[in-house]
């Protein structure tokens, strides 16, 4: 079902299952980069009864597109405006690539959480280069009235340590990276995870990159699947 929320004005649009079991523990997902919350629904659709909601950050889907406004901050506060309209409890919150950095420190304010699930990606939000916005706009597949939220991403971006975050982050944590190269979460970050949570658990998926779903999205739905059903057993 569509959802909308305000957040300081900005509309955010988000999709929320209408059929679930309440005895399963709902699954938030915070998509990377310039995802949309329709990108996830395949990926979701899979987990059947459990109530699901994944979201579009500021300028990305059908979320309004402001001409300023996308700091780290700013997208922060888009995910605390679809938890707290959705009034989700004891939930596992899920994130990829660069919607990782937003859902660690989310889950460092928040008690409610059950669990949390982060897909290849470390704990540090980066200073993006402009060559990160010139290959995308080159590309040539975003609408002209949504460029300027890829030039927005880029220059009010900064570098943001989140290590010091996970020590407040008291849930079992699973973390899924690639096992080759296109893997953006390397053996050094992997080891200030282990040594600033509490409860973790690494997986990887040796035949995948930054794409874990790629090539098979059965072992990936699997992985997150049995970390949800160890949730619903902790309830």
């Amino acid at each position: 079902m569509d959802r909308w929320v305000k957040s300081e004005n900005i509309k955010i649009h988000y999709l929320e299952s209408g059929d679930y079991d309440r005895s399963l523990t709902p699954l938030v997902y915070v998509p990377g980069a310039l995802n949309f919350a329709e990108q996830s629904t395949d990926l979701l659709g899979k987990l059947k009864l459990r109530k699901c909601i994944t979201m579009s950050l500021r300028g990305r889907g059908k979320s309004d597109a402001p001409k300023r406004g996308y700091s780290f901050n700013d997208h922060v506060k888009d995910l605390h405006a679809v938890i707290s309209d959705s009034k989700v409890k004891n939930y596992c919150l899920m994130a990829y690539s660069m919607g990782v950095p937003y859902a660690i420190k989310f889950a460092s304010e928040q008690p409610n959480i059950k669990g949390l699930i982060i897909c290849d990606y470390p704990a540090k939000y980066p200073l993006i280069p402009e060559t990160w916005s010139d290959r995308i706009l080159s590309r040539g597949y975003l609408n002209e009235e949504r460029k300027h939220v890829v030039t927005g991403i880029q220059t009010e971006s900064s570098h943001i340590d989140l290590y010091s975050e996970l020590s407040l982050i008291k849930v079992p944590v699973l973390i899924i990276k690639g096992g080759t190269d296109g893997s953006l979460l390397k053996g050094m970050e992997i080891e200030k995870y282990k040594n600033n949570l509490k409860d973790i658990n690494v997986i990887e998926i040796a035949n995948s990159g930054h794409e874990l779903w790629e090539p098979d999205i059965n072992k990936f739905h699997q992985i997150i699947t049995d970390y949800l059903r160890k949730l619903d057993s902790s309830s």
